[in-house]
C-alpha cells in the first residue's frame, strides 16, 4: 500500500542518515555501541532533521545536541568524543594554505624577528576538553577497550590540525596554548616570548618561544609569516 511504501521510504532514510553520522563519528558509535548509537542517531535526526543536500553538514550539530539531550547530557565525554571528531572531519576537509619551512623563517632579518607576527593554518583550533577525551579517543582507535570516563581537575587543551594528508591532535601545556593563542591574535614574536616570561623562568622565555617555534613550522600549523607594518589579507 502507499502508507508501507512510505514507511519503507522513512525507515530506508533514518538508516541512510545514521549511516552518514557512523561515518563521522567513528569513535563515537564504538563507545556508545550499535544499539545505543542507533537509538541516538533516531533522537539526532528528529531534534535536527537534514537541511542540506550535501550529507557532510547533517552532523553538524551533533556536539550541542549531546550536550543538551538526554541521556548523553549526563556523560559529558559523549558530547567531547563527538566534539573531537568532528574537529577532526574539519581539519582533514579545510582549506588549503601555505605552509611556512625553517628556510622562510631564516630568510627574515634579524632585526625583523622580534616584529614579526604569524598566521595560524585555517585547519588548527584548540579544544578545551574536561574530560579524559584524549585517552578514550586514543583507545577506541587501537580497537582496545577505554578506560573509565573522568573528569580532569584541570582542562586539557587540544590543538587539532591537519598535517601532510591527515589530521592529528595532541595535548598542549597551558604555557604553549596561550603562545598559540597569541600567535592566531596577530601577536607578534617578541611580545609572545614576553607573555612567554610571566608563565616561567624569565631568562629562558625566548629560547622556549623558539622551540615552540620550531615545534609548529614542523607540524604544518603556520601558514604566513607577516613583517612589522604589513597588511593582513
Amino acid at each position: 500500500s502507499r502508507g508501507q511504501r512510505l514507511d519503507v521510504y522513512r525507515k530506508g532514510y533514518l538508516l541512510r542518515l545514521t549511516e552518514f553520522l557512523a561515518s563521522d563519528f567513528e569513535k563515537l558509535r564504538r563507545y556508545l555501541g550499535e544499539t545505543r548509537f542507533n537509538d541516538m542517531a533516531r533522537g539526532y535526526a528528529a531534534a535536527y532533521p537534514s537541511d542540506n543536500p550535501n550529507a557532510r553538514w547533517f552532523s553538524r550539530h551533533l556536539p550541542a545536541f549531546l550536550q543538551s539531550a538526554s541521556p548523553y547530557r549526563n556523560h559529558p565525554e559523549v558530547a567531547e568524543l563527538a566534539l573531537l571528531e568532528q574537529a577532526l572531519n574539519d581539519a582533514f576537509d579545510g582549506p588549503e594554505a601555505p605552509i611556512v619551512t625553517m628556510q622562510d623563517l631564516a630568510a627574515i632579518d634579524p632585526q625583523e624577528f622580534s616584529d614579526a607576527s604569524f598566521e595560524l593554518s585555517p585547519t588548527a583550533q584548540i579544544l578545551a576538553m574536561k574530560t579524559n577525551v584524549s585517552s578514550l579517543w586514543a583507545c577506541l582507535k587501537c580497537e582496545e577497550a577505554p578506560p573509565c570516563a573522568a573528569d580532569l581537575d584541570h582542562p586539557a587543551k587540544l590543538l587539532v590540525w591537519r598535517q601532510s594528508d591527515g589530521s592529528r591532535f595532541r595535548i598542549l601545556g597551558d604555557e604553549e596554548a596561550m603562545a598559540i593563542d597569541c600567535m592566531a591574535q596577530g601577536l607578534s614574536f617578541g611580545i609572545i616570548c614576553a607573555m612567554i616570561a610571566t608563565f616561567d623562568d624569565p631568562d629562558q622565555a625566548a629560547l622556549r618561544a623558539a622551540g615552540y617555534l620550531r615545534g609548529w613550522l614542523e607540524a604544518e600549523i603556520i601558514s604566513r609569516i607577516r613583517l612589522n607594518g604589513e597588511p593582513e589579507k
